[in-house]
């Protein structure tokens, strides 16, 4: 018995090492994404997309992994920079990497306030990091097409506020479409937005739920809390339902994230951060390979 029980002890000891040592291992997972609105002129645009990094340390390693990958024009934050007794030079350090790559635009999670904020805003602002609270910036090309770049505060504390974020600025022609892009920390979000929203709307970008960190086979994620949305991870397609009937909605990415919490530890979850290059459907197929 003494030796069996010896037995099981260490094969679970064995299993658990491999599970945090998994969550150490940082995948670049590379997507191609193509947007019917998108202009031509922002046809091979690049996202640096990575949530959740909560108390992990970004390596050089890392940094120049994605150099050599191409680098990205814009880096995106989806939320959880932080998350309580985690040191305000750690998040200064990973955002210091992240700016190597490019501009830095972030929004907040729910553990970004686990702890006093001010000093953590007083650290974004110094970093140059423009923090999107439920408000939008547009992006402009030489040719003067634009798109609009816009953020939420974390929907799961329901401090989002997508009307107030995509209030301005309209279009440049007048139109009521400007290609618009939205960043928030909860995939939750698509759930709440109005059918006039999701017309708006063209790609959502996500994080939070770590891919539900341990996963099964066919089952998917083990723990689900009663609140989850069920959008654990990768691409989803939606429709903006109209009285006239349905039109294309936005398409919605959901990132299982560099970090961990509670336990460092995952299973069939990837530690992760996303380079996503958007490409125009206006783009003739010979030119888009």
């Amino acid at each position: 018995m003494t030796i069996w029980f010896l037995a099981a002890a260490a094969a679970m000891a064995l299993f658990v090492a491999v599970l945090v040592r998994t969550s150490y291992q940082y995948k670049l997972d590379q997507q191609t994404v193509t947007l019917d609105r998108l202009p031509l002129s922002f046809d091979g645009t690049t996202l640096l997309l990575i949530t959740d990094i909560h108390r992990r340390r970004i390596s050089d390693e890392v940094i120049e992994g994605l150099a050599a990958s191409g680098g990205a024009d814009l880096v995106l934050i989806g939320g959880d920079l932080r998350e309580r007794r985690v040191p305000l030079a750690r998040s200064r350090s990973n955002i210091k990497q992240l700016s190597r790559i490019a501009p830095v635009y972030m929004v907040y999670g729910n553990h970004d306030y686990d702890e006093d904020m001010r000093p953590l805003e007083v650290m974004l602002t110094e970093e140059r990091v423009r923090l999107l609270i439920n408000e939008a910036v547009v992006l402009e090309q030489r040719d003067g097409s634009r798109i609009r770049l816009a953020g939420v505060d974390d929907p799961r504390l329901e401090r989002d506020r997508l009307d107030v974020a995509l209030s301005e600025p309209a279009a440049a022609d007048g139109s009521q479409h400007l290609f618009t892009i939205v960043l928030a920390h909860d995939p939750i979000l698509i759930d709440r937005m109005s059918a006039q929203q999701r017309e708006e709307v063209d790609l959502v970008l996500s994080g939070h739920t770590h891919g539900g960190q341990i996963a099964l086979p066919y089952f998917g994620p083990v723990l689900r809390g009663s609140e989850d949305s069920g959008y654990w991870r990768g691409w989803f397609d939606f429709t903006a339902q109209q009285i006239t009937g349905a039109s294309r909605g936005p398409r919605l990415f959901v990132s299982c994230g560099f970090g961990t919490s509670r336990l460092p530890i995952r299973l069939l979850a990837p530690a992760q951060y996303h380079r996503i290059t958007l490409r125009s459907a206006s783009v003739p197929p010979a030119l888009s390979q």
